[in-house]
């Protein structure tokens, strides 16, 4: 079948514009209509989160730091694997899927009733086509397939992709659950996008969306008719929406807005779903001496800190950078002890009269309240600290990983997605450039065992080794904080990639 677009994707000239196009009446589709899927008014919900990365992306396979992109690339396109409303694997344009017995390779039965927005139904060329993309593209997307072998798998049939890895991989499922968005066969222009998700795009501006119920979808799920999806600048700008109700949600507020805003709407929190990392890197001075390092984790008053950036919406942390996964040991966070952090300092050479830069952003609103107060707790050390902020349009592309102190920022993702992704050799994002064989050996091996608790056993004692050795301080976690308008209902209290999906919500 050849394909021809039927998106109606325009530049907008202004959120209303839009909304006229899509508020003249409720739509009615294949499932029958507005009177089918709830009590939607046919406004549409008006969902707000933060581009913290600067300008907008359309490609769902290069990188994606906007939490806005998330929520519109995830209401445009199917994933090859789903998540469910607690964020674990659930089918997606794959089905089912099976592993061989040393989990070297993986068949993925497709469903085959999924169609793209022009008609065209959804085969393993489309799937195996996306494949290569993510593939070619993966120095940019944090190695989001993660072990998959792409010139090594293949498609059978149209309804069947068997994948194979690089290693013995038991936990590949959980590695592209929610993150492998399927286009069609040689799409590699995006401006007009063509997806088989649960919304169809009808405008586009760089710090908006609008999109309408796409009534072919195969999902049962309840979801709203309309949706429009805005990015903000800053945490701030999206709180004032929120207060002057010209969005419906607000993802990721802070935790002042969120106290404030308790009373008068709806505050969903999600547990543990944010991490601000104090970052040092191995490899420039004067965090390459143990003794430094040390110093800094026990120089360190956790609960203040989570106390002044969180406001009470989180927990202390142990310097493991995902608590939440389920093979995270049971580690106890260190105390503080100044006067041995100042005895450290001074062993490595470290006096009053050294100063580190301390690099930070306002992407996110606990990065520079987190860099401040933890400049001051150091100082009480005896180690000088002066905080440098910068632009969060140029931050994560020429600061983040490229000097030797920062303030680092990741939602919750699986302990082995975050691992490949940060704490490799051959990590794209190495933050604190650790490097360490011995580890990387072992952490396939981990990959390599099928048995879920041996698994887990393995990777716990490389995150135990990680904490005690590495650079990470992971001093707390923050709640995620969602700020929701009365007669909204099925925003996801689950972290990680269960937080973007908007089927389910309704109004």
């Amino acid at each position: 079948m050849n394909r021809t677009s039927t998106s109606r994707a325009m530049p907008l000239t202004g959120i209303a514009t839009a909304l006229a196009l899509l508020t003249t009446g409720c739509a009615v589709d294949g499932e029958g209509g507005a009177a089918a899927h709830g009590s939607d008014t046919g406004e549409p919900l008006r969902v707000g989160a933060v581009e913290a990365a600067g300008q907008t992306v359309d490609d769902p396979h290069g990188s994606l730091f906007n939490e806005s992109d998330w929520l519109r690339l995830s209401a445009l396109y199917d994933t090859l694997i789903g998540v469910d409303t607690a964020g674990d694997p659930a089918p997606g344009i794959a089905e089912e899927w099976t592993a061989s017995d040393d989990a070297t390779t993986w068949t993925l039965t497709l469903r085959d009733d999924a169609v793209f927005s022009d008609g065209v139904p959804v085969t393993s060329a489309d799937v195996m086509h996306s494949l290569e993309r993510m593939d070619a593209l993966s120095a940019e997307n944090g190695q989001r397939l993660g072990t998959v072998s792409v010139g090594e798998s293949s498609a059978p049939d149209d309804h069947t992709v068997v994948l194979s890895t690089t290693m013995p991989d038991a936990d590949l499922p959980r590695t592209l659950a929610g993150s492998a968005f399927i286009v069609p066969d040689g799409t590699e222009d995006f401006s007009d996008p063509i997806g088989s998700g649960p919304f169809n795009l009808t405008a586009r501006a760089d710090q908006g969306a609008e999109l309408e119920r796409n009534g072919e979808w195969w999902g049962s799920e309840e979801r709203v008719d309309a949706l429009e999806i805005r990015g903000f600048e800053s945490p701030q700008a999206m709180s004032s929406a929120i207060e002057s109700a010209e969005i419906d949600i607000a993802m990721g507020v802070d935790p002042t807005t969120a106290a404030a805003a308790a009373e008068e709407f709806t505050v969903v929190q999600r547990e543990n779903e944010t991490t601000t990392p104090l970052l040092m890197r191995l490899d420039e001075e004067p965090f390459d001496s143990p003794e430094v390092r040390e110093a800094v984790k026990i120089g360190l008053d956790r609960e203040e800190l989570v106390e002044t950036v969180h406001l009470g919406y989180g927990t202390v942390g142990a310097d493991l950078p995902q608590p939440a996964d389920p093979s995270a040991p049971d580690l106890q966070a260190p105390e503080r002890d100044v006067d041995r952090a100042r005895d450290l300092l001074a062993g490595a050479g470290v006096d009053e009269d050294t100063t580190v830069d301390l690099h930070t952003t306002s992407a996110y609103p606990s990065m520079p309240v987190a860099a401040e107060a933890i400049a001051e707790q150091l100082g009480e050390i005896g180690l000088s600290v002066e905080v440098v902020e910068h632009d969060p349009q140029t931050y994560w592309s020429e600061t983040y990983t490229q000097v030797p102190f920062s303030i680092g920022y990741n939602a919750y993702m699986p302990y082995p997605v975050w691992a490949r992704q940060t704490a490799l050799s051959t990590s794209a994002f190495n933050e604190t450039g650790w490097q360490d064989e011995l580890f990387d050996e072992d952490f396939a091996r981990a990959l390599a065992t099928v048995d879920e608790a041996e698994r887990n056993e393995i990777l716990g004692e490389l995150q135990t080794r990680f904490a005690e050795e590495g650079g990470l301080v992971a001093w707390g976690h923050g709640d995620g904080l969602s700020i929701v308008r009365d007669g909204v209902e099925g925003v996801s209290d689950a972290a990680g990639m269960a937080r973007v999906r908007l089927v389910g919500v309704t109004r």
